[in-house]
């Protein structure tokens, strides 16, 4: 086994299918494998920090990168990788009547996320924020944060962190929103991961979502994945 951390996205990645929050009894399985096995394993979600602490404890998961990337919680302690006051993004992309707020917001500090209510919301909302923010769809929601900042951000912060090589690091997800973790480190695509995703993953493997991650910690375990 060459992996010593595994980065995994939570919605997607760990429940049944990309449009359910049900978790899937096969990824409940394949984390308690990895866990055994003595890999360090850390929730990289979406979601708002509060939220994410809150699956992760019950997942018997300690670290959390939460909001994509702009939250770490490392060791009991909370790193903001993000900075800046996002009340006129928010102002701006509500007034673009495409989207409904996530009832989330009110936890967020970075990353927003809103329900898309128009065919092309998206687009209405990039053109809304403008340059310097990342505008993006997990398959859940839209979400806006500020430039510079992802998952894949994250992972190199923990990284440097904790002095581990990023090539040892396995992360496994399903979205665009995970693209650059996989990219950053040696990334696994679930079988029906977006686009995005399966073209920053070194491998993608076949099983959807859940499944496919009990597929990609089997692939860990076997001495397969973290390679340089």
């Amino acid at each position: 086994m060459n992996c010593t951390l595994l980065v995994v996205d939570l919605d997607g990645t760990l429940t049944l299918s990309r449009n359910t929050y049900e978790l899937s009894l096969e990824a409940l399985a394949a984390l308690r494998r990895a866990r055994d096995a003595g890999i360090r394993i850390v929730l990289a979600t979406a979601n708002g920090l509060d939220f994410a602490l809150t699956v992760a404890r019950y997942l018997g998961i300690r670290d959390v990168i939460a909001e994509n990337g702009c939250f770490v919680y490392l060791d009991g302690k909370v790193h903001e990788l993000c900075s800046g006051d996002m009340s006129g993004v928010d102002r701006a992309v509500l007034a673009t009547g495409a989207v409904a707020p996530s009832p989330q917001n009110r936890c967020r500090r970075y990353d927003l996320a809103y329900i898309p209510l128009a065919s092309n919301a998206l687009e209405r909302v990039r053109a809304a924020v403008g340059p310097g923010y990342v505008v993006e769809f997990s398959g859940y929601a839209i979400h806006v944060r500020p430039g510079g900042v992802d998952k894949g951000y994250a992972v190199l912060w923990l990284c440097k962190r904790l002095g581990i090589p990023c090539h040892k690091v396995a992360a496994v997800g399903d979205s665009d929103v995970d693209a650059g973790m996989l990219r950053v480190a040696w990334g696994i695509a679930v079988g029906n991961a977006s686009p995005a995703a399966k073209s920053a993953a070194r491998v993608v493997v076949e099983g959807p979502s859940g499944i496919g991650f009990s597929e990609a910690v089997d692939l860990i375990l076997s001495g397969a994945a973290c390679t340089p």
